[in-house]
């Protein structure tokens, strides 16, 4: 069977990197790189961490409004699509590209599995859930990390459970996969020491509107009077810092976005990880590293509800009380680590299992 997967971020790249392999092993698969992030730090450098061939076809298709960039993937998609004549396409997750390649495969008439099926955080006016929420309900083969998501598609928005699969998250196997490779313990390269300092990341269209990262590094700032900070700045984070001359405190370690490598040896020491990301409240369940959400919900609730992660919300006062406490009582931290998540290995290879059978 010929299989088209198509992405373009870079957590759809980690995530899909257990897949790709196993993909290329049984079938005849095409990778289509949209190049909605096409920076070497936010795109290539992954590629090389993760030891993943070449893709197929590279778009370029770059940044732009929603509406703009997911218009220019949707003609050149069906333009690749049209020509490879594949009889399946892949999407992993929430991101334009997601919603691109499933609408383009859609109209043409070729089935669409899409990875990371079923997560919701109920909330509409983040793009991507709006993203997930189309994707699942134009997907053939959809495949459910866990039973959260697998309830929400079929309990909840009655989509067939024919369709459905619950198949784990390819997430902790691109994790533990990855841990593998680089077997990264030090910090040498960043002069930090193991639980002496916090992991930031901030990047979500939310939380990087000039009131509401204001908001957010007033809280920073204030952490950073106690313990020092290590901030990956995303390019959409550093534009909106640097239009407004947002102040940042020097106990804040600024660096430029990191290559997969870097970053889980920087997770993996941290005290704990403060974090927009989905991949990274993720990531962090499986690296046993405490993760504090700064968001009002999220798609991963499942980590919350047994207390392995926290959700802060956005408010500064907030946030700077919760890690305080943190601080104040590591104790709290310790009691984190010891919950355990249920973590399923083995994701990517029953996707593929169950592609197999479907020929």
């Amino acid at each position: 069977m010929k299989i088209a997967t198509i992405f373009g971020t870079r957590p759809e790249i980690i995530k899909l990197s257990t897949l790709i392999p196993l993909l290329d092993r049984d079938f005849n698969q095409i990778l289509i790189h949209t190049g909605q992030h096409y920076s070497y730090k936010m795109d290539k450098i992954f590629f090389e961490d993760l030891d993943l061939r070449d893709c197929d076809y590279s778009l370029n298709i770059g940044s732009g409004t929603h509406g703009k960039q997911t218009g220019n993937m949707l003609m050149e998609l069906e333009n690749v699509l049209l020509h490879e004549k594949p009889e399946l396409v892949i999407v992993q997750g929430d991101t334009n590209s997601t919603l691109a390649g499933a609408l383009a495969a859609s109209k043409l008439q070729i089935p669409v599995a899409h990875v990371e099926a079923g997560c919701r955080s109920f909330d509409r006016r983040m793009p991507e859930e709006i993203n997930r929420v189309l994707v699942d309900h134009i997907s053939d083969y959809l495949f459910a990390p866990d039973l959260n998501s697998f309830k929400n598609l079929t309990l909840s928005e009655c989509i067939p459970s024919e369709k459905v699969y619950l198949v784990g998250n390819t997430s902790v196997d691109a994790c533990i996969r990855a841990m593998k490779i680089f077997n990264r313990e030090t910090l040498e390269d960043y002069s930090l020491k193991k639980d002496s300092y916090i992991l930031f990341t901030l990047h979500r269209q939310e939380n990087t509107t000039y009131e509401s990262l204001k908001e957010i590094l007033m809280a920073l700032n204030i952490i950073s009077n106690r313990i020092k900070v290590f901030f990956p700045v995303h390019l959409r984070t550093k534009k909106v810092i640097e239009d407004n001359n947002i102040e940042i405190n020097d106990n804040v370690i600024l660096s430029d976005p990191l290559g997969y490598k870097d970053f889980m040896g920087l997770l993996t020491n941290s005290m704990f990880v403060m974090t927009d990301s989905g991949g990274i409240q993720e990531e962090s369940v499986v690296l046993n590293v405490p993760c504090l959400i700064i968001r009002d919900n999220t798609e991963w609730m499942i980590y919350v509800e047994i207390g392995k992660n926290l959700l802060l919300g956005t408010n500064h006062q907030k946030i700077v009380d919760i890690v305080n406490k943190l601080l104040d009582n590591p104790e709290i931290i310790e009691k984190m680590k010891l919950i355990e998540a249920q973590l399923n290995q083995g994701a990517s290879e029953s996707i593929v299992s169950i592609l197999k059978n479907i020929q």
